[in-house]
Formats: structure tokens, C-alpha cells, sequence
């Protein structure tokens, strides 16, 4: 029976983890899936997995999160999930109808083996997928790296599925923003617009987790890239992916498929990485800096100069994924600051490596 009462012996807490540092690919890819516009992401697992992943998103964004799930039984886990996932296909373009189905596995998925490919060439070949409209998907075992490595994943077959190459090179460059919020989104693609350059970003999830209050229910929200634009990133001068390990999968894949160069940087987080990152932008586009960004850097150096008597010398603990934590680590040292934990879910010999350089200094 449950205690109805405090109970006489407090029991301390020994462990208590409040918004991980780490959870698993699926709730990165469907992350990446929700920065298409007019997307579907859908969970090829049980309905207990899709019921997390939705959820987490939810709580952390503060916004309605729809996907779909193949709904596994003891059944479907002996014999696969073929049917359910056809089934689901007819069903969502049927009830929902979105532009694209982004399928994601789960633990459960990979583990019998789900042939998604020909699961879904079964659905197209059954015309459950109407013309016009698409399914893509990406494997994201959970037992396998974390939800940055699932967010790179399905970013990564945005391109497998969508980037053509005409050879009609045209003057706008592709962004990879890496796993960052909407409002990071928001802000480099501001960044961007105010130096003259077309860019294309992918994924975008801007004015999609963090759309306006309209008291309209919509079930696609207006922000996201489009499926057009995903495919003219095939045509694109070049790329810019920030963040290696949750953009580098992508741009390297582009650059392969579509003969598009890419340049792989930091996260633009602090002056440092956001003069690398605006340089870039300069240099490939053939363009000037605006005085309105020479103003705002400015006013950071500014801050930086005033506030420096209460930066000196802190102490400071790092907790994040690893593409946010090196250029955030960088920035703390180049104000004097001291990170002296740093801690990530998804470590690496690089990351590892790039901190001890950034860190070498400090007493």
C-alpha cells in the first residue's frame, strides 16, 4: 500500500538526474524530422517509445509535438513490423496528410532487424504513399550513441533522399545549424540575411517549436524547410555545417553525393566562434560585413570589457552535448573564466581532445 504519510526515517537522496545530459537518437531524429516542413516523424517501435519521446520534446519546447507509431505487440516483436508500418503509412497520409514521413527505428525495430527500406518500397509499390508525397527514414538504435548522433542521422538522410544536383550552381549556401534550439536557428539565419546571403538551413525547426499563440490549432506549423529547398541544396555554392559531430555527417554526405564543398565549424557561440562563422559567410558569398553586426560585436566586447571583474578567475561546470560544450568552454577561457568540469552524455577522443586544448592554460 502506498504511504499516505511522511514517513518517520527521511531517506536522502543519493542520485537524482532532472533533464539529462543524454537520451537516445530517436528523440534526436524526430528533433531533426519536425525541422521539415509539413513533416510527420513516426517512431517504428512500440507505443510506449513514441509516448517518451513526444512527451520530451513537449515538456522542454512547451509546444505540441505530433508523431506517429507503428505501435509494436509481443507479436509484431516475433514476427516484424512490416504490416504495422504499412499500415501506419496508409493511415497517416490518409488522416494527416503531410508532405513527408520521416521513420525512425527504435531499440525494438533494430533488434529484429526491420528491413525499413523495402517496407517502405512495399507501401509506395501498394500506392499507400499518394504522388507528390514522400517517406525517407533513418536507422536510431537507442542502445547506440545518444540524441545528437540521431539528430545527425536524420539530417544526413534529408540529404540521401531530397539533394539533387543539376550542375546549375546557384548563388545561395546551405547551413547546417547543428543541434541547437529554434531561437539558435532563428539567429543565425538573421545572422545570415543581414549579410545578403540566400541560405538554405536544414533542419529548421524555427516557427515550428516555437511558433506564435494564435489560437488556431495547426497541425504542420508554417516554419521548416521545404522539401524544394531541400532539394536545391544539391546546386548550392557550398555549405556551412557547425558543429562536427551533429552536422558533420550531413555536409560530408553532400559533398560526396553533389560535389558541394563544405566548411565544418564551431557552434557560432562567443566572439571567437562567431567571428570564424561570419568570416566563413564573407569569404564564400563574396561579401561585406554590415556595419549593423560590426555594431554588435561592438557592444559584446563592450560587456565583455565591463563585466571582466566578475568573470576573473570563476569556476565554472560545463554540462551539454559536445558541439555546444567546446565553443561555450572556449569562450568562458577567453574571459578568463576556469571550466573545471565539463561534462557531456555523448563523449569522443576529438571532443576530449579539443577541450584539453582549450583547457591547457588554466591552473
Amino acid at each position: 500500500m502506498l504511504l499516505r504519510h511522511t514517513p518517520k526515517e527521511i531517506t536522502e537522496r543519493k542520485a537524482l538526474s532532472i533533464n539529462p545530459a543524454k537520451t537516445c537518437q530517436p528523440i534526436g531524429a524526430m528533433y531533426a524530422a519536425l525541422g521539415i516542413h509539413g513533416c510527420f516523424p513516426h517512431s517504428h517501435g512500440s507505443q510506449g517509445c513514441c509516448a517518451y519521446h513526444r512527451s520530451a520534446l513537449a515538456r522542454h519546447y512547451k509546444e505540441p509535438v505530433m508523431a506517429g507509431t507503428s505501435s509494436f505487440t509481443e507479436g509484431t516483436s516475433v514476427f516484424g513490423g512490416m504490416s504495422n508500418l504499412v499500415q501506419a503509412i496508409d493511415n497517416i497520409f490518409t488522416l494527416y496528410g503531410p508532405d513527408v514521413i520521416a521513420v525512425h527505428t527504435t531499440c525494438l525495430s533494430e533488434t529484429i532487424g526491420d528491413d525499413i527500406p523495402s517496407i517502405i518500397k512495399k507501401a509506395m509499390d501498394s500506392n499507400k504513399v499518394p504522388e507528390g508525397r514522400y517517406v525517407i527514414h533513418v536507422n536510431t538504435p537507442s542502445y547506440v550513441g545518444s540524441h545528437v548522433t540521431g539528430f545527425a542521422n536524420m539530417t544526413k538522410a534529408m540529404v540521401d533522399y531530397f539533394s539533387e544536383s543539376t550542375e546549375d550552381e546557384k548563388e545561395q549556401l546551405n547551413i547546417l545549424p547543428g543541434y541547437v534550439e529554434p531561437a539558435d536557428m532563428q539567429e543565425i539565419k538573421r545572422i545570415v540575411n543581414e549579410m545578403g546571403i540566400k541560405g538554405i538551413m536544414f533542419p529548421d525547426t524555427s516557427n515550428v517549436l516555437n511558433s506564435p499563440q494564435t489560437g488556431r490549432h495547426e497541425m504542420f506549423p508554417m516554419g521548416g524547410v521545404t522539401i524544394d529547398e531541400l532539394k536545391s541544396t544539391g546546386d548550392s555554392t557550398g555549405t556551412v555545417a557547425l558543429g562536427q559531430l551533429s552536422s558533420g555527417p550531413a555536409a560530408r554526405a553532400l559533398d560526396t553525393k553533389c560535389k558541394v564543398p563544405c566548411e565544418m565549424l564551431d557552434m557560432p557561440i562567443g566572439l571567437k566562434a562567431t567571428d570564424r562563422f561570419i568570416d566563413i559567410l564573407r569569404r564564400i558569398a563574396g561579401v561585406s560585413v554590415p556595419d549593423s553586426l560590426t555594431i554588435e560585436r561592438g557592444q559584446l566586447l563592450d560587456v565583455i570589457t565591463d563585466m571582466h571583474q566578475y568573470f576573473y578567475g570563476k569556476k565554472v561546470a560545463l554540462v551539454g552535448d559536445p558541439d555546444q560544450l567546446i565553443v561555450l568552454a572556449e569562450f568562458l577561457v577567453s574571459i578568463d573564466m576556469r571550466p573545471v568540469h565539463i561534462v557531456t552524455g555523448t563523449p569522443g577522443k576529438k571532443f576530449e581532445q579539443r577541450i584539453r586544448e582549450i583547457t591547457r592554460d588554466i591552473p
